[in-house]
């Protein structure tokens, strides 16, 4: 894919807070420099790379993510609405979103730089809130929205509206709507499906269901969901990509759509999707 010229040579970095992750950035902006393209971020600590305003992410080339995982979603969450195409380099633990390691980018980024890596389309979660037929936007998931309870209260009730009808009432610990990229997270943990990443769908996870017959259900992502709180006597938390996220009021509802834009994500072009589930998540070992 060649360069747009409103892009010009700007690539976005956004990097862990970690001394670690500066260090390897500073390496990243060398290579970035070597290749023709200037690095830039809205990160105010980040002293060694020149600032842009947030609002102006959307003109760069592409987005560099430094760190592990959850550095990644955050990261996403901002660049996914604007089309800017994302790659991660792995400083965490387990470097499942950010499927570059260290010792590979001096090879694999100047390929991704002039867009010759797979880039995949994945589907996003938009989130809402609604109280009194009043609704508030809460945040974009890259992975999942996860109603829960407080650790020492009581089972929660929730009614779960889709687009296409009334589902049913769960009563347990919670629930997950996950995207397919999420699938392999705390939706997983929970009990659900492996679900390939760029499938055009949704995960509804219940946590720890009262009932075993309430199993986890995969939904077309165009199906939208309204999750109706029923019950008044506990602690109830909303939480988007487990970063974002507050204390849910009694009646409160929850709303998940599929987002009007998908992430544009690179990924390795070596190794497959297949490849992370059998070495990351151990699938199919004794």
């Amino acid at each position: 894919m060649p360069l747009e010229k409103e892009h010009s040579n700007l690539v976005y970095l956004y990097v862990k807070h970690s001394p670690e992750a500066y260090k390897f950035a500073r390496e990243v902006k060398k290579l970035l420099q070597k290749e023709g393209f200037k690095a830039v971020t809205d990160q105010k600590e980040l002293d060694f790379l020149e600032k842009i305003p947030t609002e102006e992410i959307k003109k760069c080339h592409l987005c560099v993510v430094v760190g592990g995982d959850g550095t990644f979603l955050a990261a996403a969450r901002k660049v996914a609405p604007l089309g800017v195409p994302i790659v991660g380099i792995n400083l965490g633990r387990f470097g499942f979103l950010t499927e570059i390691e260290t010792v590979e980018v001096n090879r694999l980024l100047p390929k991704i730089l002039r867009y010759e890596v797979p880039i995949q389309e994945r589907l996003v979660l938009e989130v809402h809130t609604s109280l009194d037929g009043k609704e508030n936007f809460v945040g974009y998931a890259i992975n999942d929205a996860v109603i829960s309870k407080a650790a020492l209260a009581r089972m929660i009730d929730i009614s779960i509206d889709t687009s296409i009808g009334h589902l049913g009432t769960i009563s347990g610990d919670g629930i997950i709507v996950a995207t397919p990229t999420g699938s392999t997270a705390y939706a997983m943990a929970a009990g659900g499906p492996i679900v390939y990443p760029t499938l055009d769908a949704k995960v509804l996870v219940p946590i720890c269901p009262h009932t075993l017959t309430q199993r986890p259900i995969v939904l077309a992502g165009d199906v939208s969901l309204k999750l109706s709180l029923k019950t008044d006597y506990s602690t109830v938390y909303l939480t988007v990509d487990g970063q974002i996220g507050r204390a849910l009021k009694p009646q409160e509802q929850v709303i998940v759509k599929k987002a009007p834009f998908k992430l544009k994500m690179f990924v390795h072009p070596y190794r497959s999707y297949f490849d992370l589930v059998r070495i990351k998540l151990k699938w199919g070992k004794r």
